[in-house]
């Protein structure tokens, strides 16, 4: 029997390894391809509501997944009309035509496996928030945010406005709590109570998302 030698064994070890690599990197191209010429939506939609305004949303996306993306925004252009199910003033169900306003961009899972929300929403429910004022637990000592139709303005106890920004300029990062940025080095980090969703929808809504979490 042939004995292999240690420096006939540490190539041939080495070998294997540059192999196993080779594999991996082409594996990894040819699902970036694949994901890049997709066709098929691999999301699934389903609605949510700000108070009795109604939106839809997406699965999971994967945030490298761009082509997820622009399925979504082909399926639901802005602009664009859908019917949506929902109830009448005495609770009957109905369906109607709405008109796509914007799509709305956030985070939806921690890192490293951050992935990407997408939310459709309506014209027919523009600025039909404002005004609104939510409370919060922020850092500046803010305690509650005033939304308005110009954008947002957190203030503290003494009603002292410690952050503002206009929506055009707004950005957000929703991650356990929520940063948000102005346009300038100026940020602010707030916490929402415990089943109060809607100002967390609203800054996805008219704001711009901008990872900052991570």
């Amino acid at each position: 029997m042939r004995v292999v030698d240690d420096d006939t064994g540490i190539l041939i070890f080495l070998a294997a390894g540059v192999l196993v690599l080779i594999g991996i990197v082409v594996f990894g191209v040819l699902s970036s391809r694949r994901k890049r010429s997709a066709t098929k939506r691999t999301f699934t939609v389903r609605q949510g509501w700000i108070g009795d305004q109604p939106f839809l949303e997406s699965s999971d996306l994967d945030a490298s997944d761009t082509r997820q993306e622009e399925l979504f925004r082909l399926t639901y252009p802005v602009g664009g009309s859908i019917v949506v199910s929902g109830a009448d003033a005495e609770g009957e169900p109905i369906e109607r035509e709405l008109h796509v306003s914007r799509i709305g961009r956030s985070l939806r899972a921690g890192w490293p496996q951050a992935k990407l929300g997408l939310s459709v929403y309506f014209q027919e429910w523009e600025h039909s928030e404002f005004p609104a004022r939510f409370v919060v637990t922020g850092t500046d000592g803010a305690t509650s945010i005033d939304l308005d139709a110009s954008g947002a303005r957190a203030v503290d106890r003494a009603e002292n406005v410690v952050w503002s920004a206009p929506w055009e300029k707004l950005t957000f990062s929703n991650g356990n709590d929520i940063v948000l940025g102005n346009g300038s080095s100026k940020t602010i980090r707030i916490e929402i109570p415990d089943g109060d969703p809607d100002l967390e929808e609203i800054l996805i809504k008219y704001g711009t998302f901008r990872q900052m979490h991570f």
